[in-house]
C-alpha cells in the first residue's frame, strides 16, 4: 500500500489558529492582569458612618472592579464571597463603603476586641498610597463588628501597627453578609493637592473560615504590592492646614515633716511644655517639642530581668518619637534577626527639646531627628555623661527606583 503523506501546509495554519485562540482565552480568563484607574465620587452630602449603606453617596453603582483574586494561601483563586465597593470624598474626608456578600452569612466570624487584634476574624480593608511614591501606604481594616486595625506599611520597615492615626468606621451584619463604612480625615494623611490628585489604592478581604485572603488588584507572587496599586483620582483637592498644638502644664507641691506635728513651708514646682506638628506643604511635616510630658503614654509591659542574657527591649510608645519612625528602620531588622531595631529612640530618656522633619520630595523620602536628652546617664551606657545634656542627631534619605525598589 501507499503511505499517506501529511500536508503540513494545511496543518500549520490550523495549529497557529489554535494557539491564537488559546492565547485569547488565557488573556480573557486572567483576572485583573494590570492595575486600573478608578475615580472617586464627589459627595454632595457627607454619609453617616453607621454601617448602613443608605446614604446618597452609595446610591450609584459600585465601582467596576472585576474579580478579587486570592493571594493567601495560594494565588489565583476566585472566592464565592464577592465584594462591592464605593469611594467618595469631599473637602475634608475620604469615604469608603464595602458590601461584603457571603453565600453563608451565618458562618462569618467576628468578635468585639481591642484595636489591631481582629486578624483572626473576617475583615475588609483598604491600602492607600496617598503620596504615590510606591514606598509607603496607610492600611485600614475593619471586621464585621466594626473593630479597627491599621498598619503603616513601608518598603524599608515593612508593617507597623504601633502608629494609630485618626479615622472612623462602622460595620453591620446583614442577611447577605456585612457592610462597612470608613471615613478618613484628609488631615490624617499626606497627599499632594491639585486639580488631579492621584493616590495608589489596593483593596483587601479576608474570609476566616476558609483561611483565604483576596485582593483587588491581584497580587501575583514575586510582585511588590506597591507596583500593583490601582490609581485613585480625586479632583480639585487642596491640602488642608495641618497644624496641631498640644500644650502641657503640671505642678507639684512638696513638703517635708519638720517635726512630728509640723510641716515645712514646702516648695511649689510648676512645669510647662508644648508639642507641635505643622504641615509645611503637602508631603513635608515638621514636628517639634519642648519639655514634653509623656505621663499619658501607655506604660511598659513588665519584663523579667533575672538571668537575662540580653538586655530587655521596650518598644517606643511616645507620640513625638513614633512619627515617621518607619524611615529609620532597615530591611531585615526585628523578628528573629540579630538587630531588633536600627534606631532605638528609648535611649533618649528625658528630652528637653526635639525636632523632626519627615516627608517626600520627588523620588526622595527623608527623615531627620534631633533631640537633647537631659538624662544621658540613665539612658546611655556611658555613665560618665551623667549630669550633662546629650544631643542626638539621626537622618536618612531614600531614593525611589522603578518597580518599587530603592
Amino acid at each position: 500500500g501507499r503511505v499517506p503523506i501529511l500536508d503540513m501546509s494545511d496543518m500549520l495554519p490550523r495549529f497557529l489558529a489554535l494557539l491564537l485562540l488559546a492565547a485569547i482565552a488565557a488573556t480573557a480568563a486572567e483576572p485583573d492582569a494590570e492595575p486600573r484607574d478608578i475615580a472617586a465620587t464627589l459627595a454632595s452630602s457627607p454619609p453617616v458612618i453607621d454601617g448602613v449603606l443608605d446614604d446618597e453617596a452609595w446610591r450609584s453603582a459600585p465601582l467596576p472592579l472585576g474579580a478579587w483574586i486570592t493571594y493567601n494561601p495560594l494565588f489565583g483563586e476566585q472566592m464565592a464571597q464577592t465584594s462591592q465597593v464605593w469611594v467618595a470624598y469631599d473637602r475634608q474626608y475620604l469615604y469608603f463603603a464595602f458590601r461584603c456578600l457571603d453565600p453563608e452569612p451565618e458562618k462569618i466570624k467576628t468578635a468585639v476586641s481591642r484595636r489591631d487584634t481582629q486578624w483572626n476574624d473576617d475583615w475588609v480593608g483598604v491600602s492607600l498610597d496617598s503620596i504615590g511614591s510606591r514606598q509607603s501606604a496607610y492600611d485600614m481594616f475593619v471586621n464585621p463588628s466594626g473593630v479597627q486595625g491599621d498598619i503603616l506599611t513601608s518598603r524599608t520597615a515593612g508593617e507597623s501597627s504601633a502608629v494609630d492615626w485618626v479615622w472612623d468606621s462602622a460595620a453591620r451584619r446583614t442577611e447577605r453578609g456585612y457592610d462597612v463604612e470608613i471615613r478618613l480625615p484628609l488631615k490624617s494623611i499626606r497627599f499632594p493637592g491639585g486639580a488631579d490628585v492621584k493616590m495608589g489604592i489596593l483593596l483587601w478581604r479576608r474570609v476566616s473560615r476558609l483561611g483565604m485572603s483576596a485582593s483587588w488588584p491581584s497580587l501575583p507572587p514575586g510582585k511588590s504590592r506597591f507596583t500593583r496599586c490601582a490609581s485613585l483620582t480625586l479632583h480639585d483637592l487642596d491640602q488642608p492646614l495641618r497644624l496641631e498644638l498640644i500644650p502641657n502644664v503640671t505642678s507639684s507641691w512638696n513638703q517635708e515633716r519638720a517635726a512630728p506635728n509640723q510641716w515645712s513651708s514646702g516648695n511649689f514646682s510648676p512645669d510647662a511644655g508644648l508639642t507641635m506638628k505643622y504641615g509645611i506643604n503637602s508631603s513635608i511635616t515638621l514636628d517639634g517639642t519642648f519639655r514634653p510630658d509623656f505621663s499619658q503614654v501607655e506604660s511598659d509591659t513588665y519584663q523579667v530581668e533575672v538571668n537575662q542574657r540580653y538586655p530587655v527591649f521596650y518598644s517606643e510608645k511616645r507620640p513625638f518619637f513614633m512619627e515617621g519612625m518607619g524611615m529609620f528602620e532597615l530591611a531585615g531588622a526585628g523578628g528573629d534577626s540579630n538587630m531588633r531595631t536600627a534606631v532605638h529612640t528609648r535611649r533618649i530618656v528625658d528630652p528637653l527639646f526635639g525636632a523632626k522633619l519627615t516627608g517626600a520630595a520627588g523620588k526622595f523620602n527623608f527623615a531627620t531627628l534631633s533631640a537633647s536628652d537631659q538624662a544621658p546617664g540613665r539612658g546611655d551606657v556611658d555613665a560618665s555623661l551623667a549630669g550633662k545634656d546629650k544631643v542626638f542627631n539621626v537622618g536618612r534619605a531614600i531614593y525611589s527606583l522603578n518597580e518599587g525598589s530603592y
